[in-house]
């Protein structure tokens, strides 16, 4: 008897900004028996509203997202709260302050997005969670919530030099500042912590305004800053990012090869379709690749000395996760 879409295990997208999870993500959403949540971290789901949804596309900022036949946050409009603005059971705090697991674990977590695979069920549909803050935290939301994971990859040099193309087009530089957050909020004496007063990160205080209050305090802090301390925080969050999350995958998939390889890309569709019933297209990836050589950065050495520094503090870094490149200068 073949099993009803709502019987199947719920996929986990694990990726971080910029490497292509938008797309793989849409991918699933194409499927008719698929509910697709998209980024159920993101902090502008505390202030949802039915018309912010609405007019939040791909065509409404400089996306370089695929074309989507509904807003991101389409699937979320039935699980807005009637009286507050905002998704019912999310905290601000969901997105960047608990990015690195707290000691009492992620009970809050699991109850909220417990409340969207059911809602999926609800209509007989197989759930789909697309993240881009969730690396860190995979491995305990697997080990609470069961499922199908998948970590999503891309060569880290390409996924940064995507944030810096976007520094001067984005409020406060939101994806580079958002690394600097990570680290700065992450839990006292972890080795992102101890890294981020290495850099100098001043540690936000909880101000009311949440987290766009503590984005604004910080750049204030910061700004400008060098690209070599914007590379250094992005490698740091990284390698604790993807080591966090390897055990937890089921899949590992590398979008840069997506986009070059149609072996690889009939490998993986054979695997996610054995493993989850879904029968995905991946057939029109193509990630967008930047020029390293036009910024004036020694990518390969620091990439090692952060390696090294996070060793020191204690890190148990994944070997295979970032490896030293030999881009840049």
């Amino acid at each position: 008897m073949e099993e009803r879409p709502e019987e199947r295990p719920a996929v986990f997208l694990h990726g971080g900004w910029r490497c292509a999870s938008t797309y793989v993500w849409s991918r699933f959403r194409e499927l008719p028996s698929t509910a697709c949540f998209f980024e159920p971290f993101d902090e502008r789901l505390a202030r949802c509203t039915p018309k912010r949804i609405r007019r939040d596309t791909a065509a409404s900022w400089d996306s370089r997202h695929p074309v989507l036949h509904a807003p991101y946050r389409h699937e979320y409009l039935p699980l807005l709260g009637f009286v507050r603005k905002g998704v019912r059971g999310y905290r601000d705090g969901y997105a960047l302050a608990r990015y690195f697991p707290p000691r009492g674990g992620l009970s809050p977590e699991v109850r909220y997005l417990s409340r969207l695979l059911r809602r999926a069920r609800t209509e007989g549909k197989q759930a789909v969670l697309g993240f881009s803050r969730s690396l860190a935290r995979a491995a305990a939301l697997r080990d609470s919530m069961g499922g199908y994971h998948i970590v999503i990859r891309r060569e880290p040099l390409q996924q940064w030099l995507s944030f810096r193309s976007y520094r001067e087009r984005l409020p406060l530089q939101y994806f580079e500042l958002c690394h600097f957050l990570v680290l700065a909020v992450a839990p006292a004496d972890s080795p992102a912590a101890r890294f981020a007063r290495h850099l100098g990160l001043p540690r936000p205080r909880r101000l009311l305004g949440g987290l766009q209050r503590q984005l604004r305090c910080l750049h204030a802090a910061i700004y400008p800053w060098r690209d070599e301390l914007s590379y250094r925080a992005f490698v740091a969050v990284s390698l604790l990012s993807h080591s966090a999350a390897a055990p937890a995958a089921d899949l590992m998939l590398d979008v840069d090869r997506l986009g070059r390889s149609s072996a690889y890309r009939e490998t993986v569709s054979a695997k996610i379709a054995a493993d989850t019933g879904l029968e995905l297209d991946f057939s029109d990836c193509k990630p967008s690749n930047h020029d390293p050589a036009s910024v004036a950065v020694n990518f390969a050495a620091l990439e090692e000395e952060v390696r090294e520094r996070l060793d020191d503090f204690g890190a148990e870094l994944d070997a295979t996760v970032v490896p030293v490149r030999a881009t840049g200068r």
